[in-house]
């Protein structure tokens, strides 16, 4: 076995591992392994983002700026937490210092746009009752449509709301990634939740319904 095919086999054998012993590697000088997460996390991370932002150069560059800091933070990383809620971790807090910059500026606007982006919403049941949105409108448009709903929640809610219902993260996950207490995760959910059908309902036409995990 030559030498480029020493490094594939060891690549494949990596590429194996969990997150968490990736990191681990990651903290032992083994830069291939951080390669492998990006790789793994890369659109996840920036479809969170994006639900957050609405922007989606905003999602990318916070994105990076979040690998950036997971790699050069790596030491700091414990095995007590998922590698996920870790990463998830690092992306919130650069958003809520974002807010807490945009709302020190006199006359501001609000930075939740109603750009469309992101991937499917998986999250969102329709009821069965009359044709489903799919038969009536285009991807595109419902993206366009749940964006615009989610951008009318609350920012105060909708961190929670987005971990939880598009990247399916548990509560107690959720309480790890924010710093909230479990029950106040929970209430936030909820809000967003109550707040998102009030939006999306008159623009689908019909009533939803979400699915505990």
């Amino acid at each position: 076995m030559n030498l480029n095919e020493q490094l594939q086999a060891g690549r494949a054998r990596m590429g194996e591992l969990t997150d968490e012993e990736l990191i681990l590697k990651v903290q032992e000088g083994q830069n291939q392994a951080y390669d492998i997460l990006v790789g793994r996390y890369k659109n996840r991370l920036y479809a969170y983002l994006f639900r957050l932002l609405g922007n989606e150069s905003e999602a990318e560059e916070f994105a990076q700026e979040t690998f950036v800091r997971a790699y050069m933070h790596a030491d700091k990383y414990r095995t007590v937490a998922k590698f996920s809620t870790w990463l998830y971790t690092i992306a919130t807090n650069l958003v809520r210092n974002r807010i807490r910059n945009i709302k020190r500026r006199p006359k501001i606007i609000s930075i939740w746009s109603d750009d469309q982006g992101g991937d499917e919403g998986r999250w969102v049941e329709i009821k069965d009752e009359g044709p489903s949105p799919e038969d009536t409108m285009d991807r595109k448009k419902l993206n366009e449509l749940i964006q615009e709903a989610i951008g009318r929640i609350p920012s105060k809610y909708r961190p929670s709301f987005v971990l939880r219902e598009i990247n399916g993260l548990s509560y107690e996950e959720i309480s790890a990634a924010t710093g909230l207490k479990l029950g106040t995760v929970r209430s936030r959910i909820n809000r967003g939740r109550t707040h998102f059908k009030k939006a999306v309902t008159p623009l689908l036409g019909r009533d939803i319904r979400f699915k505990e995990m």
